[in-house]
């Protein structure tokens, strides 16, 4: 079937595309997230031979080949069902990401902001960070056309008690701060590059490209009275932080609520990960299931060796994954730490082909549930 449908790919844009009077499609505020709404798009974490493609106008980018691993579910929950609601006070809607962590919204009909995180430990000092966007950052953008371009600055500000630091931290000082902060100083380029024809698997979609490049540099700043703030970084060893960059390149239709496809891109800026959209077309060939039921999943099961552990609704606190085989003995374990939802990817391709167990464990090292995985070699 997909011979086929690829020489019916290379029939199509040799032969029919140079026929059809195309122009290139607006980004309607319709395809902007609301409350409520549930996106969702099947990864793929090895697109391999993958390449970014030309921008310009009237392209064709073929991506027909991309086999996504997994289903991600973003589910725009009203603000409240979030533990840290009040301190957003002007989002209206809330993210829950792996790690516990909660990032809060501004859903509007023209524009959609990111307001401010919960959650997450960038210093490792067991610390429940919460901070706020200043001024909030901009998600999806409607009403774009090839060629646009912006440029967009803010900081993700986590003021820090000085209770929740060690005494010794600051001995050293010249001078004892009440007020900390950390500041992560992000600097944001999007450009509509181009337009043209996407194609996934084995549907269509009329698309236009926004690449971004973004930059971010974590700070540390404290006060004491009414001097002002002092950058204390260096002194810190924040370096460890260091300076961040991504660049990713995003593929909308006209009212599709997710992207049709996002590419993210490594230092080397070859494409590492890709996302496209879940539907019945692009995903004919997947089984999907989304579990009510609280407890650890694999996916693709049977698998070839790279894998989805999806952590479903538990409670906060350590747990372990053994993988083991059919005599009962251990040939993978890992520890994670989960709050509520996680799904994190693991290669298990020294594996042999073969029927396996899995089972998650939790801290005082009761087994939760037990379940079966096959291993598969081409």
């Amino acid at each position: 079937m997909m011979k086929e449908f690829s020489f019916l790919l290379v029939l199509f844009s040799m032969v029919i595309l140079p026929f059809i009077a195309q122009g290139q499609i607006t980004v309607s505020p319709h395809s902007l997230p609301q409350v409520g709404d549930t996106l969702r798009q099947m990864v793929d974490n090895l697109p391999v031979g993958a390449t970014i493609g030309n921008g310009g106008p009237d392209q064709v980018w073929d991506y027909s080949t991309l086999q996504g691993m997994y289903v991600l579910e973003t589910i725009f929950h009203p603000r409240n069902h979030g533990r840290y609601n009040v301190k957003f006070p002007d989002a209206n809607a809330v993210l829950f990401l792996s790690g516990g962590i909660e990032s809060y919204f501004q859903l509007g009909e023209s524009e959609m902001k990111e307001v401010g995180v919960s959650g997450g430990d960038p210093l490792n000092l067991d610390l429940n960070l919460i901070g706020n966007y200043m001024p909030p950052i901009e998600g999806k953008r409607a009403e774009i056309t090839y060629g646009d371009s912006f440029r967009e600055n803010s900081s993700l500000v986590f003021p820090i008690s000085v209770g929740q630091l060690p005494d010794t931290l600051f001995a050293d000082f010249p001078f004892t701060p009440d007020s900390i902060r950390l500041r992560v100083q992000i600097s944001r380029e999007e450009i509509v590059d181009a337009w043209g024809l996407l194609l996934i698997r084995e549907a269509m979609f009329e698309v236009i490209r926004l690449k971004r490049i973004e930059n971010s540099v974590s700070r540390i700043d404290v006060k004491t009275g009414f001097f002002p703030w002092v950058d204390i970084s260096d002194l810190m060893g924040i370096d460890e932080l260091g300076e961040q960059r991504s660049v990713s390149y995003f593929y909308y239709d006209e009212f599709s609520k997710e992207p049709i496809l996002t590419l993210s891109l490594d230092e080397e800026e070859n494409i590492s990960r890709a996302d496209y959209i879940f539907n019945e077309v692009t995903s004919a060939d997947v089984f999907a299931g989304f579990p009510d039921e609280s407890g650890l999943y694999v996916s693709p099961n049977p698998s070839y060796g790279f894998i989805a552990l999806s952590f479903i609704n538990l409670n906060p606190g350590r747990y372990k994954v053994r993988i083991l085989n059919i005599l009962g003995v251990t040939k993978w374990e890992a520890n994670y730490r989960i709050d509520g939802n996680k799904r994190e990817m693991v290669n298990i391709s020294h594996l042999e082909a073969g029927t396996y167990l899995y089972s998650l464990v939790d801290a005082h090292n009761n087994i939760i549930s037990t379940r079966r995985l096959v291993i598969l070699r081409p």
